[in-house]
């Protein structure tokens, strides 16, 4: 098997989120990416980045950090970025 980008990784990694629709812990999103054949050294790295790219929601309850994405947050994203442009554009249009 070959070697996986850091954007295919992400890709896994998401979809798993996306797959299920579940909430994981840190552990259990270990082992379901590295099933995937995401390698175990990463997905923590690759897992933060989705959390810093607000792709993947995250919150501390007791002493565990859960994870989760649900499909619509990205559709969500996109829409908010769309209405900003659109609105760059109408301020532009009217200077």
């Amino acid at each position: 098997s070959k070697r996986m980008s850091a954007e295919e990784k992400r890709q896994v990694v998401l979809g798993i989120y996306h797959k299920t629709k579940s909430v994981y812990t840190e552990k259990e999103i270990l082992s379901l990416a590295t099933k995937a054949g995401v390698n175990a050294n990463t997905v923590a790295d690759v897992n933060q980045g989705l959390v810093d790219d607000g792709l993947v929601d995250k919150e501390k309850i007791g002493g565990s950090n859960y994870f989760w994405s649900f499909p619509a947050k990205k559709d969500r994203i996109v829409q908010i970025k769309h209405e900003q442009t659109l609105q760059s554009i109408t301020s532009l249009q009217t200077k």
